[in-house]
């Protein structure tokens, strides 16, 4: 059985070929934007490829592949990556940027073409199929995963081995406008009634209430992720997403899920026809601009967002989806790992950069730069932002929800989820159908399954 699994594996990694995005090399830590390549352009990156092999004299050279959207991140892996290689003249740091919606498809073809990268990014959990295929190294027990935070490891760990080595603890949640919310009158709600109170409050005012990044697949399932996994662990229906994606039992039969799609189909009555054209990147400047008050989305943004708006004063909640406000927990969770070729050539090299990574000094490069949470558990948060701190308080007093429990759909399954959200919240009011939703994405999770 798993040898037939393993081929199905590697048959899906060849499939990827045709529907992959390429992208060219670029030199030292500066980055390159994804475009479509040429043959004549493939053989050149071929070139860059073995070069990186076999390196130039006594250097050697790692591959890295991230799909950091926010600029505030790529700074922050700059600085880093510039500090490791003037202390380790003898590795040189190649990055790559990959789109975050073909990154997938994009580590496919390079895994295929025998050209895989010696560092790669991503969620394990969401390609377990690499895991499976041998793809991936299992990082347990290297140097870089002593001080990491128990719950993160435990979300890159698959059939007992580690998969990724996590820089930084994430939240999901609901991000605020602090200034907004005092001059409405309102205060950051508690419970599911509050928080539609504060909504209509804004909408009332004719002040949309959220910010909706609804041409950005992934921020539209953040949304929904900000309160449904401490929605699904506090209701036993921790493996939701996995039974559905193996067959075992279908959304459209699920209560809780029913409850969860229409609270966000009611975040959706909430947009308006300009929200269809706004990703990620415009979401963060219209929040740090002031123009709504409230962003279901990940801890991610908020280093963009604080840049584009340094006096701002900003705070966060986890979306409320109880009236017990005892079970409105934050989610945490990992958000950005590294994970490893099991081809890679340079082995010392790689496991160099990522203790390098794992260090006190580059952790708290991470906190100022990213202004993220470091999943260095050693690492004093004392001289952090106040966000950074509120991060840490929620840890500190228990009221927090490991992502690890809640575990995502996975490679095309995820993609294909997704982009049925995507396409229910771009709906007018009267065509969001939630009993159709449902139906419409189990009939697509088992397409993809036969």
């Amino acid at each position: 059985m798993k040898k037939m699994y393993l081929k199905r594996a590697s048959a899906l990694l060849l499939a990827g070929l045709m529907a992959a995005t390429v992208v060219g090399c670029s030199s030292g830590s500066k980055t390159e934007t994804v475009g479509e390549v040429s043959s004549q352009e493939t053989k050149e990156t071929e070139s860059k490829v073995d070069t990186a092999k076999t390196g130039s004299g006594d250097q050697v050279t790692v591959r890295l592949v991230h799909y950091m959207g926010e600029q505030s991140k790529r700074d922050a892996l700059d600085a880093m990556i510039a500090s490791f290689e003037a202390e380790n003249p003898d590795i040189k740091v190649d990055v790559e940027v990959v789109a975050s919606s073909s990154y997938i498809a994009t580590y496919k073809n390079y895994i295929a073409a025998g050209e895989a990268p010696d560092i790669m990014f991503g969620k394990p959990q969401t390609m377990k199929e690499f895991v499976d295929g041998g793809y991936f190294m299992d990082l347990k027990g290297e140097d870089c995963m002593k001080n990491v935070l128990p719950m993160l490891a435990d979300e890159c760990t698959i059939n007992g081995g580690v998969y990724g080595f996590p820089i930084d603890a994430q939240v999901k949640a609901t991000f605020y406008n602090k200034k907004m919310f005092k001059e409405a009158g309102v205060e950051a709600p508690k419970t599911k009634e509050e928080f539609f109170k504060v909504a209509d409050t804004f909408n009332d005012k004719g002040i949309k209430p959220f910010i909706h990044p609804y041409n950005f697949i992934h921020g539209v399932f953040h949304e929904l992720d900000s309160f449904f996994t401490s929605m699904a662990a506090a209701t036993g229906n921790e493996s939701v997403w996995r039974d559905s994606q193996e067959g075992k039992k279908e959304l459209s039969d699920n209560e809780k899920v029913k409850e969860a799609m229409e609270m966000f189909s009611k975040f959706a009555s909430y947009k308006d026809a300009g929200d269809t054209a706004v990703d990620q990147t415009q979401g963060i400047q219209n929040f740090a601009a002031g123009q709504r008050p409230m962003y279901m989305n990940g801890g991610w943004l908020m280093g963009d967002v604080i840049a584009a708006s340094p006096d701002g004063e900003f705070g966060m909640f986890p979306t409320p989806w109880s009236d017990d406000p005892k079970e409105n927990k934050l989610w945490v969770g990992i958000d950005d790992v590294f994970v490893v070729s099991s081809q890679t050539k340079q082995k010392e090299a790689v496991m160099s950069l990522l203790n390098y990574f794992a260090s006190e000094d580059s952790s708290k490069v991470w906190m100022n730069t990213a202004k993220l949470m470091t999943s260095n558990v050693t690492v004093s948060t004392d001289d952090a932002d106040e966000f950074i701190k509120e991060i840490k308080s929620y840890i500190d007093n228990d009221m927090i929800v490991s992502k690890s429990l809640v575990p995502d759909y996975t490679s095309e399954y995820s993609t294909a989820f997704r982009t049925k959200l995507q396409e229910f919240v771009t709906l007018d009011d009267s065509k969001r159908d939630v009993a159709k939703l449902l139906q419409d994405i189990d009939y697509e999770i088992a397409s993809i399954r036969q």
